[in-house]
């Protein structure tokens, strides 16, 4: 019974919020829907987090789940369409995570849209990457996850990893990710009024304010379109009633051994908030999937 109402709570939270980006999808009515849903929607969780401190052009800051011994390392990039962060959910999030995998945290504060348009983003994570690699961490110990817009950037730099001969990390984990900013899968059309959260109009006006005027099949912007191979393993998770169903479904066809799981009537981000079963569920197997592909590494790592 908790769990229902706790399910209509949300699901309250996100339709207000679809009706009213429907009507202003611009940054600032984004960046302000989020900062008042957040505190509504965010899992609780106890946990450490830094001082900021700069990383190239952008700030990043450690989360540590209290009391929860450190042996692996997520290298996070947050969702928000390009244009908004809170971390009011993010570092829950996050949080949550890193306790279910035995790790700690490095949220990546990339710049954001429109001010900074792309390529700040992947400029920005891609620089947190090699201050990881710099501060003598073990790639093998080290996972990139992301949500969203976060996805996009998280697979986004790690190809330019592989392309330009770095280390890549030991894992993705990619919830509810943007991979095609055509915005051409057909769950754009499909589930345009079953998604909780978007219609398919507001996502599409990403568009003007991260990558005007460029070629939106370029793969640094859409990776569905790049060259998947020589990628780490991977663990995709999406909701049935996305918009962005599609995105996971094209990409995972063209990943070999992609581990991707469809998650029936949950909304974008559903590990993100809480009171949610299945998202509780979901957190368990992202930690599962962390351990599997850092452990080796990890032993003895403090």
């Amino acid at each position: 019974m908790r769990e229902t109402v706790q399910r209509w709570a949300v699901e309250r939270v996100l339709h207000v919020a679809r009706a009213v980006l429907a009507r202003d999808p611009t940054p600032a009515r984004i960046r302000e829907l989020t900062a008042r849903a957040a505190p509504l929607l965010a899992r609780r969780e106890t946990f450490e987090a830094s001082v900021p401190f700069a990383v190239g052009d952008a700030r990043a800051w450690w989360v540590q789940p209290t009391g929860a011994p450190p042996g692996g390392v997520i290298l996070y990039f947050h969702g928000g369409g390009f244009v908004a962060e809170a971390r009011t959910i993010h570092d829950p999030l996050l949080a949550a995570i890193a306790r279910a995998a035995g790790a700690r945290g490095l949220m990546v504060d990339y710049r954001l849209a429109p001010e900074h348009p792309f390529p700040a983003a992947t400029e920005d994570c891609f620089a947190a990457w090699n201050f990881l690699l710099s501060s003598g961490i073990d790639p093998g110990r080290i996972v990139f996850a992301g949500d969203s817009a976060g996805g996009n950037l998280a697979v986004v730099t790690a190809m330019r990893a592989r392309d330009e001969g770095l280390p890549q990390p030991a894992a993705l984990v990619l919830i509810s990710p943007l991979f095609d900013l055509t915005f051409s899968g057909a769950s754009m059309e499909r589930n345009d009024g079953l998604d909780p959260l978007f219609r398919a109009s507001s996502l599409r006006a990403i568009q003007s304010y991260y990558a005007t005027g460029l070629d939106q099949r370029d793969p640094r912007l859409s990776p569905l379109f790049g060259r998947l191979k020589g990628l780490p393993p991977m663990m995709i998770l999406v909701g049935s009633s996305e918009l962005l169903l599609d995105d996971t479904l094209r990409f995972a066809a063209r990943v070999a051994g992609a581990k991707v799981s469809v998650w029936h009537g949950m909304p974008h981000v559903f590990p993100a908030m809480r009171g949610l079963a299945a998202g509780d569920r979901a957190i368990r197997e992202i930690g599962g999937f962390i351990l599997e592909n850092t452990s080796a590494a990890t032993m003895g790592a403090g």
